[in-house]
């Protein structure tokens, strides 16, 4: 049986979540085939490293930027390779660009399973009745699906998947990495070069206004202003984008600027070493289907801060709070400063406590979970109740 997946492009969360998958496959004496659009993606700029894969790596445009591919061409390019390869099985992200609509439509004109793969919740944004009549026609292309938590399925049962065609464990990171680059950097005295000395709160994410940086910036501020000088945290924020130039007079503004710090955006190799040595993690986002980079956070032991909007809050900061870290609204200023100020004055062997039980948290997502959740969408896809017949499907 020949499984295909695509995404957008590789990075190194999804080169996890394959070469995991992949060996799942293996050794029920199946195949992976892994498609991705193009090489390279100006807003997601990864390094990847290929190895001596055991699934097909496929790239649809080798020598294109994402941004320069015109949809019909996404279009063309994915039936070509389903085509050509013609898999058993597909797995698909999302419902919306070109090429993941051409692989649902080719799936049922052939007849093939496919799984949906989603993170959209339904707080992301505000949702139009109309947009979500499109998605439920397109959610029923689809025979299962595999999402990251109970926000994500609850989301897709609104749009007409039944609950139990849907499986948890998309989001998922290579926790074993983060685990031991973190260590490693917490036990070499050059993991500390060109760090902060002061501890310090960090966040991850790119430079859009859904991070919600402005705000973070402006509870930090407060958070600085109620707090002994001598014992208060500084805050690195690591990320670019095109709302550089507001992040830079936001921090201007706050009356703190040399306690913030802003290294840029890091490849995967560079991030572990500033997650060994924060004091916490905080993902202020107002609108973030999950937030991998809190999954990395915890995988290095840090207590996390999470926005109540986030994807991945339910499963990393259950109930009771305090367990793993905090929650807060992030429209709401007066708490994200009160939550800053907590974990800040924690006494340290009880914070290295909460770091270590969101590490526990998360070693249960991670990559295996990923195909084992993806083995398990696969296999109600295939449920013969449910399996397709060739059908025409209008563009």
């Amino acid at each position: 049986m020949i499984f295909a997946v695509c995404f957008t492009t590789f990075g190194p969360y999804h080169l996890a979540r394959l070469r995991a998958l992949a060996a799942r496959l293996e050794s029920r004496g199946d195949h992976l085939i892994a498609y991705e659009v193009c090489g390279s993606d100006r807003t997601y700029p990864w390094d990847r490293h290929k190895r001596d894969e055991a699934f097909q790596w496929t790239t649809l445009f080798p020598d294109r930027a994402l941004e320069t591919l015109d949809p019909a061409i996404c279009r063309r390019g994915m039936v070509a390779a389903l085509d050509r390869d013609w898999p058993d099985a597909l797995g698909i992200v999302g419902y919306t660009r070109p090429e993941s609509v051409a692989a649902a439509q080719w799936a049922r004109r052939q007849g093939r399973p496919a799984v949906l793969m989603s993170e959209s919740q339904a707080v992301d944004r505000p949702r139009v009745w109309w947009k979500e009549m499109i998605k439920r026609r397109r959610v029923g292309w689809f025979d299962s699906a595999l999402v990251g938590g109970p926000r994500h399925r609850h989301y897709l049962t609104q749009l007409g998947m039944l609950a139990d065609r849907i499986a948890l464990g998309y989001n998922a990171i290579d926790n074993d990495y983060f685990a031991s680059e973190a260590r490693r950097a917490r036990e070499s005295p050059a993991g500390r070069s060109g760090l902060p000395e002061a501890p310090y709160f960090l966040t991850v994410c790119r430079f859009v206004p859904e991070k919600n940086l402005n705000r973070l910036i402006e509870a930090f501020a407060r958070y600085r202003d109620q707090s002994d000088p001598r014992s208060a945290w500084d805050l690195v924020i690591c990320g670019d984008g095109l709302g550089v130039a507001n992040v830079n007079d936001a921090v201007a503004r706050s009356g703190c600027a040399k306690a913030i710090h802003l290294p840029g955006f890091l490849q995967i190799h560079e991030l572990p070493r500033w997650y060994a040595r924060a004091g916490a993690f905080v993902l202020p986002s107002v609108s973030e289907p999950w937030g991998l980079v809190a999954n990395e956070a915890a995988a290095c032991e840090l207590p996390l801060l999470i926005s109540s909007r986030a994807g991945c809050v339910d499963t990393l900061v259950p109930d009771p709070e305090g367990l793993t870290g905090g929650r807060f609204d992030p429209f709401d200023l007066e708490e994200m400063t009160t939550k800053l100020s907590w974990l800040a004055t924690c006494p340290d062997d009880d914070r290295r406590a909460i770091g270590r039980r969101a590490a526990e948290t998360v070693a249960n997502w991670g990559p295996d979970r990923f195909a084992r959740g993806a083995l398990e969408a696969l296999d109600l896809a295939r449920r013969p109740a449910q399996r397709r017949q060739p059908a025409a499907v209008g563009g």
